[in-house]
């Protein structure tokens, strides 16, 4: 046993930072974009280009290494592709042409793909199922950490260095921690001699989700209302929350009048709001799921999600209403942290959801649906947003982030009770 956790934290920690760096080095161009303005004089519409084109990308090469990751050495998956991200940032910074930019982002997106799906793989080989919701959320904070750090490390070395330094250096840390993670992890305990262990295993880990036996297909699956709704759900709260993370700050330097630290700081106070929501949504979630009915049709986890985006509406509007020159900073740093916690409360649980109430041997089908659904939404919160903002306004933008918040409540009231097993055929063994 004491074998098994020292393996498990070592590889646990090494995905941390990994996906640290594939986060990173997916989003220090829009974390450098006020830098990117002042050297390189690019209008909005430039700048939602090539955001737009990394996630086009990242939408398709996720999906498909969703489902390919049930085929193919999920420890291969994660250090390959954080090694050609890194690789290309380095290429993106030597280029000065926008059709180049565009071109070397996409294929930073293609490679980006396998991250994600890496981690859960190895997640679900590695942890109990009674304790994947806590600490698949704490592996996604990873990201929310780069979003702390990033903005305000990589502005520091721009200030010195230019926007393309900024992104060098991150993209050296990618490529050396590409080297230690194909090195440090290992994609089950059977690699290492160990069993898997069970809830059987652990005294305290009393809950699980129920055994399945299921003869249901990939058209069961894609046909099931449930994974409709959560993947809805999750199109709708990436694109908010990806939004306002990418805009937020653009908001408050072009059209209210702050200067590039306050928009760093509300970025970054952002971000530890996220950080604490996934941490906290993890936890309460899994709480809820563990006092809920065995009779009970419908995800306890919705109530959650329905007062998160509730409070998440309330918080967008006063951002978009109540934020002026004369505003103070620490009032809009506690609207962006509040909007953080709210965002990522839904935004880290949504995948958890569609792999939990899935049949085990699509489940990553069922993960990938759902991933494709917000990365749908993260795309449409590039180029769509850039050009909206270029015909009237940010504060326009941030109104209509405001009617998708409200129709994420919506959907919540009117589904809190569906029934959430996907795919028809599934049954629960005695």
């Amino acid at each position: 046993m004491a074998s098994y956790m020292v393996w498990r934290s070592s590889i646990y920690s090494t995905l941390f930072v990994g996906y640290f760096l594939y986060y990173l080095n997916r989003k220090s161009f829009s974390f450098l974009m006020p830098y990117v303005i002042e050297e390189e004089g690019m209008n909005k519409s430039e700048l939602g280009a090539i955001t737009s084109s990394i996630s086009l990308a990242y939408t398709i090469s996720k999906f498909a290494s969703g489902i390919l990751s049930d085929k193919l050495s999920a420890r291969i998956m994660f250090s390959t592709g954080l090694m050609i991200a890194s690789l290309l940032v380095l290429q993106f910074t030597s280029f000065n042409s926008m059709n180049a930019f565009m071109i070397i982002m996409f294929l930073n997106g293609l490679a980006q793909g396998g991250g994600w799906p890496g981690c859960s793989k190895i997640l679900k080989k590695w942890f109990l199922p009674s304790e994947l919701g806590l600490w698949w959320s704490v592996l996604s904070t990873s990201a929310n950490l780069a979003g702390v750090l990033g903005p305000i490390c990589l502005a520091l070395v721009a200030k010195e260095y230019g926007w393309r330094g900024a992104m060098n250096a991150g993209a050296i840390l990618g490529i050396v921690w590409a080297v230690v993670s194909f090195l440090m992890i290992k994609n089950s305990p059977e690699d290492v001699g160990l069993q898997t262990l069970t809830d059987k295993d652990s005294q305290n880990n009393k809950v699980g989700p129920a055994k399945v036996q299921s003869s249901a297909t990939t058209r069961d699956i894609i046909a099931s209302p449930f994974l409709w709704i959560v993947s809805i759900l999750f199109l709708l709260n990436a694109h908010i929350s990806y939004g306002i993370m990418d805009w937020g700050q653009l908001f408050l330097i072009q059209e209210v009048g702050f200067d590039n630290k306050v928009g760093s700081a509300f970025m970054s106070s952002y971000s530890i709001g996220a950080i604490v929501g996934s941490i906290a949504s993890g936890y309460v979630t899994d709480k809820l799921i563990a006092r809920a009915s065995k009779q009970s049709k419908g995800s306890p986890r919705f109530i959650w999600f329905l007062i998160m985006e509730a409070v998440n509406l309330l918080f967008i509007h006063m951002f978009r209403t109540e934020v002026n020159l004369e505003t103070s900073q620490v009032f809009l740093l506690l609207i962006s942290f509040v909007m953080g916690v709210c965002q990522y409360s839904c935004f880290s649980v949504y995948g958890v959801v569609a792999i939990e109430n899935a049949p085990a041997h699509l489940s990553g089908t069922s993960h990938a649906f759902a991933g494709m659904a917000c990365n749908v939404g993260v795309l449409l919160a590039g180029f769509p947003l850039t050009y909206l903002a270029e015909m009237y306004n940010w504060g326009v933008v941030l109104m209509y982030l405001e009617i998708m918040s409200l129709a994420s409540v919506f959907l919540l009231i009117v589904t809190r009770n569906a029934d959430a097993r996907i795919g028809k055929s599934a049954k629960k063994l005695e």
